[in-house]
């Protein structure tokens, strides 16, 4: 089996964590160990189960409503894209997945030998997945139905009566859905529940990396019926020997105080989403959607202007990095972070205002 190169995570190794004004990484700030109460003695150093910490596994099951047995700790989001795509595809099977999407979730299925077809999120529908298409492009030969919610890269989210209808939708089919779930404690409105508590032919994926600034642990989890489960349990002897302890005791002790966490990040979002609010009122040629949580909302620059283009001169002459809509499939766009400091958002902000209007100028 041969892998080709994610174009989007070999640009973010690339260019993140190189520019003053970093807008480009999709996490909060991260966390730190006075933030969530630990000392050294709280951090398990050994491994209490190869599959996973029994009271971490049972914590995420708690959440999912779901019994423990249907969770599998990962080893970040990542690669919980790969043993959930490995252990539910065969080759030529029929995959739908959203576009705009993170392109892991395009090239993943694509290497298992499977079909990927677009369902377009339009800009002018609020990126929200439109049923009535899902339906028509559904089949009987569709095995998955693959999206992300809260949704990447446009901070669109989903509400539990469409993901409920959309579980149904595949269902009739005999597909699973699959949902990248990384954004989805950090939506704003309450009531959403993971796409696992809908049913077990739904496949819920989290992570600690983004609402939670903890990326560095690369701690993850896959809820899915326990046939899957079993399946990745197999697969990740291919991949990986298990998860270390102390990243386990420290995702336990941040999930244990969800709570605070989650409010503090929100905060931080909603600050970001009313100055990107009163900047837009000033750069009318600029349009979006407002994001509904995650950490992350996409703008829609003037006709004229190329994203990449935009994105190199800001990179070059500014120092400042936007990831630019082309690794999401979409031109026009940039992908904007909200997860940064005040100050770092305004001067990324004031860079983007300037280089549209440099673009903009006639040509001498």
């Amino acid at each position: 089996m041969s892998f080709r190169k994610i174009d989007y995570l070999e640009w973010a190794r690339t260019f993140m964590g190189r520019s003053r004004c970093d807008l480009a990484r999709a996490n909060l700030k991260h966390f730190t160990h006075e933030d969530l109460g630990l000392t050294l003695a709280d951090i398990d150093l050994t491994i209490p189960d190869e599959q996973g910490h029994e009271e971490l596994r049972a914590f995420i099951a708690r959440r999912h409503g779901v019994p423990p047995a249907r969770v599998y700790v990962s080893n970040g989001a990542t690669q919980g894209i790969f043993l959930t795509c490995a252990a539910t595809l065969e080759r030529n099977d029929e995959v739908i997945l959203e576009s705009p999407n993170y392109e892991p979730l395009y090239r993943m299925p694509l290497e298992m030998g499977a079909n990927v077809k677009m369902l377009d999120r339009r800009f002018e529908r609020g990126w929200q997945i439109d049923l009535e298409e899902l339906e028509r492009r559904v089949s009987r030969g569709t095995r998955a139905i693959i999206m992300t919610n809260v949704h990447n890269p446009s901070g669109a989210a989903t509400n539990p009566e469409k993901m409920r209808t959309i579980g149904q939708i595949a269902r009739s089919s005999g597909a699973r859905v699959i949902v990248s779930e990384v954004y989805l404690d950090n939506a704003f409105a309450p009531g959403h529940k993971p796409a696992a508590s809908y049913g077990d032919h739904m496949i819920s994926l989290g992570s600690l990396s983004k609402v939670y600034g903890l990326g560095a642990l690369k701690i993850g989890w896959i809820v899915g019926p326990e046939d899957v489960i079993e399946r990745v349990k197999v697969i990740q002897d291919y991949v990986v020997g298990g998860l270390g302890g102390p990243q386990q005791s420290i995702a336990l002790a941040a999930l244990r105080k969800s709570e605070p966490l989650l409010a503090r990040s929100r905060e931080t979002i909603q600050r970001s989403v009313r100055i990107v609010a009163e900047w837009m009122k000033k750069h009318e040629e600029v349009r979006w959607v407002e994001p509904e949580g995650g950490t992350v909302c996409m703008l829609k620059l003037p006709p004229h202007v190329d994203a990449l283009e935009l994105s190199t001169v800001l990179r070059e002459k500014h120092g400042t990095l936007v990831v630019p809509g082309d690794f999401f499939w979409i031109k026009g766009f940039i992908r904007v972070s909200l997860g940064v400091d005040e100050d770092v958002l305004r001067t990324g902000l004031r860079n983007i205002a300037a280089v549209i209007d440099q673009l903009s100028s006639p040509k001498p």
